[in-house]
């Protein structure tokens, strides 16, 4: 039993100095190269830099972190710190590599 391959949810991403878009034919469909693709939740782009990933994250973090201030008198330091590490902290453990990878821009 052969398998159809689903182009539309293929990718293709090249690293490298070009001047003009590849492409790739499976079957009768082009595939065309993306600058960045989402990949498990992590934007990869096409330079390797996880730039957009880490700017996402960092945007993420910071509406999480701004919805726990607004509880900040309800609530007690451990149930606090429990939300921390729950929504926030565990963002920037997910693919911690990518951190290393990123072109160390600023944020604002």
């Amino acid at each position: 039993m052969n398998m159809k391959l689903n182009t539309e949810k293929c990718h293709l991403i090249v690293s490298g100095h070009r001047y003009e878009e590849q492409w790739v034919k499976i079957g009768e469909d082009k595939i065309w190269e993306e600058k960045s693709v989402k990949l498990l939740g992590v934007a990869i782009d096409n330079e390797l830099k996880f730039d957009s990933h880490v700017k996402d994250i960092c945007l993420i973090a910071n509406r999480k972190l701004s919805a726990l201030l607004r509880l900040n008198s309800y609530l007690s330091f451990e149930k606090k710190r429990i939300l921390y590490k729950a929504f926030v902290e565990s963002q920037f453990k997910y693919c911690s590599l990518s951190w290393r990878f990123h072109s160390r821009f600023s944020l604002n």
